[in-house]
């Protein structure tokens, strides 16, 4: 029989797992409602793009979970995320942040709960960090549920009465 502390860690990666797998579902619903242009537009020029959101999640996740959890190399280029005026096409990007979804989902799946208190160390804009798994995969969690949300009122706000809600 596990004990509480192995049961607690396999529960919080199920749940992340579903998490994720739920943001990646949002976003999706949103992406599928809009055409290039739309993906591209932005509401001033200081903000941001829903396809400037996506290759910025996409670097995000592939950052923390697949490279500092996951072993694979860090390729990550932050700056040219936000940098990048497109139009990369809506179905290159969504194939893109759908891989990077499964990749994560992988390296979660197969993570040994014991693994969830290892340390590791990673670069914010603040500057270096360190912290346990367990805490690079809630704050990636909450990262990718912010962007989310931020990618539906985007969509609401371009589609307005049309925009179509989840069931």
């Amino acid at each position: 029989m596990p004990s509480v502390e192995t049961a607690v860690a396999r529960a919080f990666l199920t749940e992340a797992r579903r998490e994720f797998q739920g943001c990646q579902r949002k976003i999706q619903h949103c992406v599928d409602q809009l055409d290039d242009d739309q993906l591209w537009w932005r509401a001033g020029k200081p903000y941001n793009s829903i396809a400037n959101l996506l290759l910025h999640l996409s670097g995000n996740i592939q950052q923390r979970i697949v490279s500092l959890i996951g072993g694979e190399p860090d390729t990550r280029d932050r700056a040219r995320e936000f940098a990048e005026r497109g139009p990369i096409p809506k179905a290159e990007i969504g194939r893109a942040i759908d891989e990077t979804f499964a990749r994560a989902d992988k390296v979660l799946a197969g993570l040994p709960p014991e693994r969830l208190l290892e340390t590791r160390s990673w670069k914010m804009l603040k500057g270096d960090v360190e912290g346990t798994i367990l805490t690079l995969v809630l704050q990636t969690l909450v990262h990718a549920g912010g962007h989310a949300q931020e990618i539906i009122a985007m969509t609401r706000l371009q589609l307005q009465g049309t925009y179509r809600f989840m069931h």
